[in-house]
């Protein structure tokens, strides 16, 4: 009966794929109600993943989400008069393996809209010995800070940080609000090993058991790019700059030499840190003043992590030339050309077909995929998670022809 109630719930086939498992059935000679749960789901997820890579290699059409919910419609799911119990259904997870157990993550995500989108992301990443950090812009629309609140109600190990930065791009409210939850993060009483931050746009490419596996093999050093700043992005940290409406302007104003000798490399504000790493950020007085020192400087989440990884003896810092960064798989359009989603900002915001290159040789030790579209629809997170499914850590899903 079970397996006949998920059948009839499966939106992921097309009808051409349901006649096949019908027909699959049929030559197994076995009723819908007699075959073994196990291996009915096997079958669905095998189901899917030949749909999905139609889909990925274009041979086939993504049906449009039609509807797709919005902030008020996700509130609406969470209504606070609902039992707690009915809800942290929506949050399924597998049981803990004893790596898992040994390894709690610490997570930030920073968000400003897309509950939809949002609720995705934390169902694919929730596990309840971890701890989860949600920072929401304060220009945020009350109906989407509602929907979060009312969503992360019943899970106690997700909470909302107590300060909300009105983050601006560009400008030090991005560091700051990852500070917020840093600083929140390490008061949890979650005794987490590695810290993740996300944006509302990260969608793993990995389970939670894969995750530790990767973190494991970093054997307690960070994942943080650092290079070089380029030439022409030195002005970024040698003159002042001012935020002037939604706009970081140069004043031209010289800047003093950055405290403690800290050397001025250059990164992603996406980074894998052990936890004395975070602790160095938010609590050492090295960490604080050079906070202090790029508050008037131009995208200082692009330095502050980076800058920090190579200054001497900072827990889990690397000095030198980096190791493969694994955060992010994403593509920026100075150093990819492919892109069948839509650039923004010279970043792709991916569709499916880009699941090629997220899912190949290349990208096969990044932990999550960078941007998913808040119009995402749901074939491309679907398979995502098909992918994912029993994958193990490094393996390669995509191989050209």
């Amino acid at each position: 009966m079970k397996a006949i109630q998920i059948f009839n719930q499966t939106t992921a086939f097309s009808p051409e794929d349901k006649r096949h498992l019908v027909i699959l059935l049929s030559l197994l000679r076995c009723p819908y109600h007699s075959i073994h749960l196990k291996k009915f789901s096997f079958l669905l997820e095998k189901l899917k993943w030949t749909r999905c890579r139609k889909l990925i290699a274009g041979q086939e059409g993504v049906e449009k989400t039609s509807n797709p919910s919005d902030d008020a419609d996700i509130l609406g799911i969470y209504d606070p008069s609902t039992d707690c119990k009915v809800l942290k259904k929506r949050f399924p997870h597998p049981a803990l393996t004893k790596e898992e157990q040994q390894m709690p993550i610490a997570f930030s995500l920073t968000v400003y809209k897309g509950a939809r989108l949002l609720e995705r992301i934390l169902q694919a990443i929730y596990m309840p010995n971890n701890v989860y950090c949600i920072h929401i812009d304060s220009k945020s629309r009350r109906v989407f800070r509602s929907a979060v609140e009312a969503m992360v109600r019943c899970l106690p190990n997700v909470f909302i940080s107590k300060e909300s930065a009105d983050v601006v791009w560009g400008h030090f409210s991005v560091v700051q609000a990852q500070l917020n939850c840093m600083t929140e993060l390490l008061e949890s009483s979650v005794d987490w090993k590695y810290y993740i931050s996300l944006i509302g746009q990260d969608f793993p490419l990995y389970d939670n058991s894969q995750l530790v596996a990767a973190l494991r093999k970093l054997n307690n050093t960070n994942s943080i790019e650092s290079f070089p700043m380029p030439e022409h992005n030195q002005g970024r940290t040698k003159t002042s700059h001012k935020l002037t409406g939604n706009e970081m302007l140069d004043t031209g104003v010289p800047k003093s030499p950055p405290p403690n000798s800290i050397q001025i490399y250059k990164g992603s504000t996406h980074v894998v840190a052990i936890k004395e790493f975070v602790h160095f950020v938010v609590k050492s007085q090295i960490g604080k003043s050079f906070s202090e020192f790029l508050k008037d400087t131009y995208v200082p989440d692009e330095t502050v992590y980076a800058s920090l990884q190579q200054y001497p003896n900072v827990p889990g810092g690397i000095h030198g030339k980096q190791p493969e960064y694994i955060p992010r798989a994403l593509h920026w359009s100075d150093g990819y050309s492919e892109c069948h989603g839509q650039w923004v900002r010279t970043l792709c915001w991916i569709a499916i077909e880009d699941l090629r290159w997220a899912l190949g040789a290349i990208m096969r030790y990044r932990l999550f995929v960078h941007k998913i579209p808040f119009d995402y629809d749901d074939d491309l997170l679907e398979c995502i998670l098909v992918a994912r499914q029993g994958r193990k850590y490094g393996s390669i899903l995509w191989r050209e022809a």
